[in-house]
């Protein structure tokens, strides 16, 4: 999430043109006493926070906002002192990429396209391209006479909206939040809290095992369900939702959050669909995600840890509100991560498990009779003075069930790789490049499913031939770009 927000201050206009026309008016002959000045709004609650570029830094700084702008002490945003005519402060932040990738990969090459798709004149995609992408983040808060901080955050994407011109503006995160000493509560459109608090691998800016490579992949119908299947657990695909957010206790805090449905925003229409609805049971339902977690430093060495989960229930019901005739498993998912820092380096990984398919783990229901799926993956950054420069590594199984004739078929194993470095050229300009390898093996062209569970078994996507056939696609991206925040 990046949430990065700075403010403004029309009240100092307003006061300048005041002045002015005041100056213009005849002097009284008794100027009366000013008007007590208005109270200054309530500081801030104090924290701690260690120098930047420390152990402490990292693994200390409290729970809030986070991003690549300026930040204040208390985590979110740096304040401005002159807040608007309700006392609430508003600030304006975000972030712009251009990014370019080189790909090689299985689904695009011209063969793959002819033997899959039927078309005999096919030819394969181009090998280069560029692509941006933008947010604009609107915060807004304000502190009660008792100090409880209030308010809410606007985040506005351009990313995966269909149609038109491919820069289309949506929402990605929309709360309200009330803070304080006992913790944070947060409800609207949010990210999961087992998502916004999970210690993952390590890893330099746009590279990781699900990270920016993947936007220059075709992701969907033969040419595989899914890109991968190595991330975190959900982050609850901005549900609307109530989370909950401990305060720092000995180095622990906690977060819990639930969600009804998978419906967000205000229309009782899924976003998708015109005649499915949100409270149809047709998606996962009662989604519970809650996240242990430990951050502390020993002298000059810092050490973050998690443990978080995700429950939900399987659809009941299709579209047209007749009962799933075979209900998936109920979603539970797990997910463990450490992180160690001294003296410039970071070194850590993590491990996930549990019912769930897709990317994402605990987004997806998994078919009935499938086995568990899981990943792990480990990390390394070393970060001098502007400079770092990370790799990592990692594999990921899935359960594929049985063919269409009822044959048992090898798991789904997908193999990640990747380095990458940035440099911060400038305050708030990043410079990044990252190398990216991906072997998927057994690829299924859509969910699986058992034939012995009563499903309609696997078809695995084929990137030979008939008379030579290889379910193993090879992907490789070479992305280079620049990230302005502001």
């Amino acid at each position: 999430m990046r949430k990065i927000l700075l403010g403004t201050t029309a009240v100092v206009g307003l006061a300048l043109v005041a002045q002015a026309a005041n100056a213009q008016q005849a002097r009284p002959a008794a100027r009366p006493a000013p008007a007590a000045a208005p109270a200054a709004p309530p500081p801030l609650p104090a924290t701690s926070v260690a120098p930047a570029g420390t152990a402490a830094a990292m693994f200390q700084t409290p729970v809030g906002i986070t991003g690549a702008g300026p930040h204040g002490a208390d985590g979110i945003p740096n304040r401005p002192t002159t807040p608007t005519t309700s006392g609430i402060i508003v600030r304006l932040g975000g972030f712009f990429d251009f990014s370019m990738g080189n790909v090689q990969d299985d689904a695009d090459k011209a063969s793959f396209r002819n033997e899959n798709n039927g078309v005999t004149t096919a030819k394969a995609r181009a090998r280069n391209d560029f692509r941006t992408e933008a947010e604009i983040n609107l915060y807004a808060d304000g502190v009660a006479a008792n100090g409880m901080r209030y308010g809410a955050v606007f985040e506005l994407q351009m990313d995966n909206v269909a149609g038109g011109s491919g820069t289309a503006v949506d929402y990605d995160e929309l709360y309200g939040f009330v803070k304080g000493s006992w913790g944070e509560l947060r409800f609207g459109q949010e990210d999961a809290a087992a998502n916004l608090m999970q210690v993952r691998r390590p890893g330099v800016l746009w590279m990781g095992s699900d990270d920016a490579w993947d936007e220059f992949t075709v992701q969907s119908g033969t040419y595989g369900a899914f890109t991968y299947i190595m991330s975190g657990l959900t982050d609850g695909s901005d549900k609307t939702k109530i989370i909950y957010l401990s305060p720092q206790f000995f180095g622990f805090d906690a977060g819990f959050s639930y969600a009804p449905n998978t419906g967000e925003g205000e229309r009782t229409q899924r976003a998708d669909s015109l005649t499915e609805f949100q409270r149809d049971r047709t998606n996962i339902e009662n989604e519970v995600s809650a996240v242990l977690r430990y951050r502390g430093t020993f002298g000059d060495v810092g050490v973050g840890a998690s443990i978080g989960g995700v429950w939900a229930d399987a659809p009941t019901l299709n579209a047209n509100g007749t009962p799933i005739a075979i209900k998936g498993q109920s979603i539970d998912a797990y997910s463990a991560g450490l992180v160690v820092r001294a003296f410039g380096f970071q070194v850590g990984g993590e491990y996930t498990w549990g019912k769930y398919n897709g990317p994402g783990a605990g987004g997806t229901a998994l078919a009935k009779g499938l086995d568990e799926s899981s990943h792990w993956l480990l990390g390394a950054v070393y970060t001098i003075g502007a400079f770092s420069v990370g790799a990592q590594y990692g594999q990921g199984t899935q359960d594929n069930g049985t063919s269409t004739t009822g044959a048992k078929l090898s798991d789904r194993t997908q193999t990640y790789l990747g380095l990458g470095v940035a440099y911060v050229l400038a305050p708030g300009m990043t410079l990044f490049a990252n190398y990216n390898q991906v072997e998927d093996e057994n690829l299924p062209a859509a969910a699986p499913s058992s034939t012995t569970a009563g499903g309609a078994g696997t078809r695995l996507a084929n990137f030979g031939s008939a008379a030579s056939p290889d379910n193993t696609r090879d992907i490789t991206v070479l992305v280079a770009g620049v990230r302005i925040a502001f």
